[in-house]
């Protein structure tokens, strides 16, 4: 089962967090941008109050200032980041909220570096496929999970564009590559963005296969 949940007030960060995993069973996050009351309510209505992982598709702020209230409220997550991104967790202008108006920084151990083509068994029937889509920041990743015929795709795409890349270590040419590398996966696949609604890779790629 998969839950999104979608942060656009005003006092709060624009960005989306998704949860899934067994009804039941502990749950699996994907991004952080803000950890609060509907999500963790959600979290011990469905999950029994457990936080398996939070998995990252980058690490810019928008995506991360969340996990530190789950570490200070007593959850003990594993953390799954590209290892090409990992800097970023404790680098704010690479994360950019030293253009913000907190600096964040995360120091945390319990952690685990993936790369391109890795895969993620989470032992319940859950497994995540790891795709490097460089191009938003150098180790942006992409994760299919085919259980829920899934791609969270982070800022690489979203419905109607694409992310940006004109932030730090970012790259037009490597997205144009990452953009061509989406375009072969299955058109059917449900894309869950980290801005924005989710959309189909059949939809974008009708739209925007003609200007890779």
């Amino acid at each position: 089962m998969l839950k999104s949940f979608h942060f656009n007030s005003p006092d709060e960060l624009i960005s989306n967090t998704y949860v899934f995993g067994n009804e039941g069973r502990g749950c699996y996050i994907i991004d952080l941008g803000k950890f609060d009351s509907r999500i963790e309510k959600y979290i011990n209505e469905h999950h029994n109050g457990i936080i398996y992982a939070i998995i990252l598709t980058h690490g810019h702020f928008d995506h991360i200032s969340g996990i530190k209230t789950v570490l200070d409220k007593g959850y003990n997550p594993v953390l799954f980041i590209s290892s090409e991104e990992e800097e970023f967790l404790e680098n704010t202008r690479l994360n950019c909220s030293s253009m913000y108006k907190e600096e964040i920084t995360l120091n945390y151990g319990n952690k685990i570096l993936v790369d391109d083509e890795d895969e993620i068994d989470f032992k319940d029937g859950y497994v995540l496929k790891v795709i490097q889509t460089s191009g938003h920041t150098r180790g942006s990743v992409c994760y299919l999970v085919n259980k829920e015929n899934a791609l969270f795709s982070g800022d690489t795409l979203f419905k109607d564009g694409i992310g940006r890349t004109d932030l730090p270590t970012g790259s037009i040419k490597e997205m144009r590559k990452s953009l061509e590398k989406l375009s072969k996966l299955d058109p059917n696949l449900v894309v869950y963005p980290g801005h924005g609604d989710p959309t189909t890779i059949k939809s974008e790629f009708k739209n925007i296969g003609g200007n890779l």
